[in-house]
């Protein structure tokens, strides 16, 4: 009789233990989120609520720089193929703009005789560039190039051009340096560099003589 009532005992006690592991598993099925097994335990991982709100587009375009066209100088010719987007300091969203002045041109297709300099932001003159020429008249620009040649982080500006002599034309070329605030010349500088042809030719010249342009 005895053995018959411990089997009972045992029987019911198994019973409770499964029971229990039923309800168990049961309230683990039934949280927010799923179970995963990392390392020697689990965690529950819930699952986020509510609709998530979509990101702002990211604005990707750069602003738009001033257009070099068609830009106005008192008693000056605007020379549209000596003129570029000019998008660096002190200057951004600019134009490098060249104008050939009316009273040394023959007509509107000569070459750009007289040749100024000048930067625009929004379409107006904010900046003219100092005299490339040193003074003598009837000199042109044959190249621009914006190159940084000292490696400062301002972009300066090489300008070769031409002059017309007795004979025929020689090359008058220049170097505008960026100070940060404007451009400056050195016209003695600038006199060694009468022999080169080509803003390349400057440019390397320059580089070989650093102090002679960067004071």
């Amino acid at each position: 009789m005895k053995n018959k009532q411990i089997v009972f005992v045992i029987s019911v006690l198994i019973g409770l233990v499964i029971a229990c592991s039923a309800s168990e598993q049961k309230t683990d099925n039934s949280s927010t989120g799923k179970t995963s097994n990392k390392g020697n335990g689990s965690q529950i991982e819930l699952k986020p609520t509510g609709t998530p709100t979509p990101e702002a587009p990211v604005k990707t375009a750069r602003e738009v720089m001033s257009k070099c066209n068609d830009l106005k100088q008192p008693g000056k010719t605007f020379i549209a193929k000596q003129s570029f987007p000019f998008d660096y300091e002190p200057f951004p969203h600019g134009c490098f703009a060249t104008f050939g002045s009316k009273s040394e041109m023959l007509d509107e297709k000569d070459l750009p005789r007289g040749s100024t300099f000048y930067i625009y932001q929004d379409g107006e003159s904010v900046y003219e560039l100092p005299d490339a020429f040193a003074g003598i008249t009837g000199c042109w620009v044959d190249a621009v190039s914006f190159k940084d040649l000292n490696n400062d982080g301002k972009m300066d500006v090489i300008m070769a051009g031409s002059c017309l002599g007795a004979k025929e034309s020689y090359p008058s070329n220049a170097v505008y340096v960026n100070d940060g605030s404007g451009f400056t010349t050195d016209d003695f500088a600038n006199g060694d560099l009468v022999d080169l042809k080509s803003v390349k030719a400057i440019e390397t010249y320059v580089k070989g003589h650093m102090k002679d342009f960067f004071h």
